[in-house]
């Protein structure tokens, strides 16, 4: 079949929408333009907002066509009737438009056209950023709820933003239609569709114009603690560690990353020297012996090293002095000045301990990862309530565990006990007391931690190998001892609250030992 082409077709359907009506408020023909809501394309020509185009805008909203697509090959337009328009893409740098409608009587099928060929191809590039920014200014005002429909979106422009952004979209629509056709992209409209032309639309697939019209905010990963501290321990940095299960986590990753550890436990009565080291009395007479801080910077000045300092507010203030010095990193500059052997140096920043003999300890910052676990809260009676704000500006991150990580809980769990059937028990049991805590009336006070999950793995072992008794049954037996004290409230009496531990126990029977086997 021979096509008869017309450019002109295209240029008399949008010089014919200057006589249709909009459908929005505030959107008339005769209206000229201010500059700033003109398209860039044209800024020094003055301007009308084309009505057929915003009516084309208001049929994409309000999703009365359906776009099917073959990328790189065709895209089709069509209504809830008939197709309405073809655009051929199969050509390099350019695409020829086929309709089905006399465009003068439906001029708003073109703007539709180049609207979906800027949500879905590389051409238009200025229609398609206007299109997405009058869908984020109609957004802003909560109006867009894809498909639109009834009286919301032509009062739309009753919001200025919204009109002038509805002025630019229609301005920019005109103006870089007619500079394609103008410079060769857009080549002709043909006013018939060809067995060809029909054919390929039938194998094009169905865009969800939902999608492109107000695409879905992307999902922020969910990242987990060991998944941060990983990358932490690979280039150095300070985390305070918060929850549960944190120091145990802690060190696996040290494990796994194949560094040095180098551990200390906060308690009332340590002092800063005690971090740094002393003389002390040794089989050879007194000698200076690296405190917890001194070993990791030895360690990290010849690899990567992982100091864990453990309950952090179990430490006078006073104590942690010297962390804050500490963690203050220099530049290779710095140290120099400071009197460090260049030959010492390796890496761009570093930390430095300064030592009561006057020397330095220096340790590339790459190398060295501080990790400083605590639990926050009223339930935890500690040495300070709080840390400094002087330190605590000098820690990168604050990691949260609020549960320990299954596969590290289990793994404990199992080679605590020797047995993974009661490990996996006994991890069970602790998710019950989770949900008890937070949910169930708030029955409980709290939920038992890997310590007290230890603890019940130990007494049922315990249980086992003196009375002879069977896995479920010790397991059962274990519970008013370890579980039921450390998760249930007491009365005024001291006595533990009969429906907390009736609650405890029936769910562990049904859920846990009765399908325990």
């Amino acid at each position: 079949m021979t096509h008869t082409t017309d450019q002109n077709r295209i240029i008399a359907a949008l010089d014919n929408g200057f006589s249709h009506t909009s459908p929005f408020e505030f959107f008339h023909p005769h209206h000229e333009l201010p500059p700033r809501c003109r398209s860039e394309l044209r800024p020094d020509q003055a301007s009308h907002p084309n009505p057929s185009i915003s009516s084309a805008v208001a049929q994409l909203l309000r999703g009365e066509v359906r776009l099917d697509h073959k990328p790189g090959v065709m895209l089709s337009l069509s209504n809830t009737s008939s197709h309405l328009m073809i655009s051929d893409l199969a050509a390099s740098g350019h695409r020829i438009w086929f309709s089905t409608t006399l465009l003068t009587t439906l001029p708003s099928t073109v703007a539709l056209m180049a609207m979906t060929e800027a949500l879905t191809t590389d051409f238009l590039p200025y229609t398609r950023v206007a299109l997405r920014h009058f869908i984020k200014i109609l957004t802003s005002t909560g109006n867009l709820h894809y498909p639109m429909t009834g009286m919301p979106l032509p009062s739309a422009t009753l919001s200025v933003p919204v009109r002038e952004a509805l002025w630019r979209l229609c301005d920019t629509i005109d103006a870089e239609v007619r500079l394609d056709l103008q410079e060769g992209r857009l080549r002709s409209c043909c006013q018939d569709f060809g067995t060809q032309q029909l054919e390929l639309a039938r194998t094009a697939r169905e865009v969800n114009l939902a999608t492109l019209i107000h695409p879905p905010r992307p999902q922020t990963p969910q990242l987990t603690p060991i998944s941060r501290l990983n990358r932490l321990i690979k280039r150095g940095g300070a985390a305070l560690l918060v929850g549960t299960f944190k120091t145990e986590t802690a060190k696996r990753c040290a494990v796994e990353n194949n560094v040095q550890l180098v551990l200390a436990k906060g308690a009332p009565g340590v002092e800063d020297r005690d971090f740094l080291g002393g003389v002390y009395p040794t089989a050879n007479g007194p000698q200076w012996v690296d405190g917890p801080i001194s070993r990791a910077f030895v360690l990290a000045q010849t690899g990567k090293t992982v100091l864990l300092i453990d309950e952090i507010l179990r430490y006078q203030p006073e104590a942690l002095n010297v962390l804050i010095g500490a963690l203050d990193s220099v530049s290779r500059d710095e140290a120099l000045k400071i009197g460090l052997p260049e030959s010492s140096l390796v890496g761009e920043r570093f930390y430095l301990l300064p030592l009561p003999n006057g020397e330095h300890l220096c340790c590339p910052a790459a190398n060295l990862t501080w990790l400083m676990t605590t639990n926050l809260g009223e339930d935890h009676l500690q040495t300070a309530d709080r840390i400094d704000a002087a330190l605590l500006s000098r820690i990168d991150m604050v990691i949260e565990f609020l549960y320990p990580d299954e596969q590290v809980a289990r793994a404990l769990y199992e080679r605590v006990g020797g047995d993974r059937e009661l490990a996996d028990l006994a991890y069970q049991i602790e998710l019950i007391t989770r949900e008890g805590a937070d949910v169930d009336g708030g029955l409980l006070i709290r939920p038992a931690d890997a310590r007290k999950t230890l603890a019940l793995i130990k007494e049922t072992l315990s249980i086992m190998e003196e009375d002879g008794l069977s896995r479920l049954v010790a397991l059962e037996c274990a519970l008013p001892v370890v579980i039921f004290p450390h998760c249930c409230p007491r009365d005024m009496a001291g006595q533990l609250d009969e429906a907390a531990v009736n609650m405890l126990r029936n769910r562990v029977i049904e859920e846990v030992l009765a399908c325990g086997g």
